[in-house]
């Protein structure tokens, strides 16, 4: 039986000379697919999924004599208009693949997971202007659908501290930012996560913010293996 499902492909990995393996976020979950021939007459039939990040409509075919859907075809639907010239937005879906890979789970799937992703992909692709503070926009948006959230109900006058436990608190025990660091967290992830903003952040505070997300990520997911993409991305946030 041939099936169809719109999907994001957050990942695609050679499988000898001329089969691929996608991991692809669909509307319930990551699920694995398998390319048993990429090429054409020589060419690549897929070229799009070198890029990160594509939405594609995926026709596969469910087999017993297989572990994994067939890929019968598949339908661009969206791909960055950037291309590979843009180094700075090609970071950022490479670090957004690598989040859904990493932290979105069957049992935290979601309708509202899958659309806050395409609209991020889309959002990354469209603006004019991508502030330096989006990946940290993006990284603790993805965390509050997940569940864990830092919790944004406190007045912005109050004394706030951000720690890697609870998030924000307005007691000063075991805080991970300064203070100045954490009002301008609290700004950042008080403001919708996919619109146009402006910041007047330093370069080193966005770095520290970005990393102490990290951390908080690692806190509510320990078994998980340590990020490669963020090595990059401290680099653009000079």
């Amino acid at each position: 039986m041939i099936s169809l499902e719109r999907c994001i492909v957050l990942q695609a990995v050679k499988y000898g000379d001329n089969s691929l393996i996608i991991r692809c976020l669909c509307s319930d979950g990551i699920k694995s697919f398998f390319i048993a021939s990429y090429l054409k007459n020589k060419k690549n039939q897929y070229p799009f999924l070198s890029f990160p990040l594509s939405i594609v409509e995926c026709q596969y075919l469910v087999s017993a004599k297989s572990k994994l859907p067939k890929v019968k075809s598949l339908s661009l639907d969206f791909v960055s208009r950037h291309g590979t010239y843009d180094f700075r937005r090609q970071a950022i879906l490479t670090f957004m693949a690598e989040c859904a890979l990493k932290y979105i789970k069957e049992e935290s799937m979601n309708s509202d997971l899958f659309n806050f992703m395409e609209e991020s992909i889309r959002f990354v692709n469209d603006s004019n202007y991508l502030n330096a503070a989006y990946p940290i926009q993006f990284g603790f948006g993805l965390a509050s659908l997940l569940g864990f959230g830092i919790n944004n109900s406190y007045n912005a006058e109050q004394n706030l501290n951000f720690t890697i436990s609870k998030g924000f608190v307005s007691d000063a025990v075991n805080i991970s930012l300064s203070h100045d660091e954490s009002a301008a967290l609290y700004k950042l992830t008080s403001t919708p996560v996919n619109e146009n903003i402006e910041t007047d952040i330093p370069s080193h505070s966005l770095r520290n913010i970005f990393y102490v997300m990290l951390q908080y990520f690692r806190y509510h997911f320990p078994e998980t293996s340590q990020l490669k993409s963020p090595e990059i991305l401290h680099l653009l946030m000079e």
